[in-house]
């Protein structure tokens, strides 16, 4: 268990005797078995985020199987591109060239495919970073287009690459093509990718990204805007999206910190206006989650619609 947890990945019931004593320990709740075979201290797992879990179960099952090929998220994953760990419920995908047999775990997804692009991290079979995107295109389009932002961002492929690809594999050319669409390597993290892909769905005009305005303080650290609109009329809207509501505990014992936080943003948003931007909007992730709530939102900082 120790060497497991230093290579990071879980532990592996090696022969009936040992797996015998591992899951005993599991019914005690001692440990973890959150594949086939596969085990965890109950203490360590609890430490671990769900993209660590997932990437612990991989590591661990290409040991097993070391010609396994990983698809799709579980590829995403090794990739290390940016997605939501709401994604993640246990399911480990490879690809395969065959149908599912009757030994595959319940927790385990195979990707058909007639040929295998076969790439390697490390110890680690994966598809390609083309092959992986268009896998990844099965996720709901608000998930799937920050895997596809951060895997352009890395520089790993090009959307010619996917669309080439695209040609040749039986995939959802429709959900692909919309994510080549609106892929876009400037916006900086999932949470943007997300933002973004709620704006646009609402039908919401086409933001600039990473727009830069100066910052009067240090002129060589300008300002730079997640979303911004140039509207006609000479009105400038930008919208911040700012993740959780990371103000609002007012509870949090470094009080100074928030404090100057807030004196920031407020200096930021008063050097923006002077550099004629008329409103400043931040999008919470509680508002993007939302869709009503962002449509009002952006709606009454006076972002155009387009249908």
């Amino acid at each position: 268990m120790r060497a497991a947890e230093h290579e990071r990945r879980c532990a592996i019931g090696d022969g009936k005797a040992l797996s015998d004593a591992l899951r005993r320990r599991v019914q005690a709740g001692e440990i973890v078995s959150p594949y086939p075979n596969l085990f965890a201290s109950a203490l360590y797992w609890a430490s671990l985020n769900a993209e660590e879990r997932s990437l612990h179960s991989i590591r661990a099952l290409s040991k097993l199987h070391p010609k396994w090929v990983f698809a799709g998220l579980s590829a995403a994953c090794v990739y290390g591109y940016e997605h939501s760990y709401m994604l993640h419920d246990g399911t480990v995908h490879i690809a395969c060239t065959g149908g599912i047999t009757k030994r595959d775990s319940k927790r385990l997804h195979r990707v058909y495919m007639s040929s295998i692009p076969r790439w390697r991290s490390g110890d680690i079979l994966i598809t390609s970073p083309a092959r992986t995107l268009i896998d990844c295109a099965a996720l709901p389009f608000d998930r799937a287009l920050a895997v596809y932002d951060s895997a352009l961002r890395y520089g790993h492929v090009s959307k010619t690459d996917v669309s080439t690809l695209m040609i040749q594999t039986n995939c959802d050319d429709q959900a692909v093509k919309k994510l080549l669409v609106h892929a876009n390597s400037m916006r900086e993290n999932g949470g943007e990718s997300w933002a973004y892909a709620h704006i646009i769905e609402l039908g919401y005009a086409e933001p600039l990204f990473q727009i830069t305005f100066d910052n009067p303080n240090n002129y060589a650290m300008p300002y730079r805007v997640d979303f911004c609109w140039k509207l006609a009329d000479g009105r400038i809207i930008v919208a911040e999206y700012d993740g959780v509501a990371k103000y609002a505990d007012t509870s949090n014992p470094h009080r100074a910190n928030l404090k100057a936080k807030i004196a920031y943003e407020r200096r930021r948003e008063q050097h923006l206006k002077e550099q004629g931007v008329t409103t400043v909007v931040h999008l919470f992730s509680e508002t993007v989650d939302d869709k009503q709530l962002l449509d009002a939102t952006l709606m009454n900082a006076g972002v155009p619609k387009i249908r």
